[in-house]
């Protein structure tokens, strides 16, 4: 009887084992730093495929005036995939940190939605970016 109530006590120790190794290996400590944070302060912000992968949350400064974010090219975007396949989603957030909007502006090949095609003032808005065409020389993006 008592074998039988021990084995119950392996599974959550197993979990744990397995969190504490997952924990254990993380990126901190690694040499490379990815922030999910990108301030673009009270400027406009042309995103490089690079800014594209690396941050999820964009803040602008729009007290003085609006701002305008410009995202990169669809190519640029399918490039940042490991394995794109149409259907593929990233999620990133705008911030417009005062009274003003910021207007999401498409690169080439990137259609944005009019659901996600202005941030209003004081607000942060979510946007998912849809992988539509992966083909190399035709890609295509959908912001909504």
């Amino acid at each position: 009887m008592k074998i039988k109530s021990a084995r119950w006590y392996l599974f959550p120790l197993f979990i744990l084992l397995a969190l504490s190794l997952f924990f254990s290996t993380s990126c901190v400590g690694q040499g490379t730093r990815v922030s999910a944070f990108y301030d673009a302060g009270a400027s406009d912000l042309t995103m490089t495929g690079t800014q594209f992968s690396q941050y999820l949350l964009y803040r602008f400064d729009t007290d003085a005036s609006q701002r305008t974010l410009t995202t990169p090219s669809a190519a640029d975007i399918v490039s940042r995939f490991s394995s794109p396949i149409v259907g593929d989603v990233a999620i990133l957030a705008i911030t417009a940190e005062g009274s003003n909007a910021v207007t999401v502006s498409g690169g080439t090949n990137v259609t944005v939605k009019s659901s996600a095609s202005t941030v209003a003032g004081n607000t942060t808005k979510i946007i998912f970016c849809e992988l539509s065409n992966v083909t190399s020389g035709s890609e295509a993006v959908t912001f909504y």
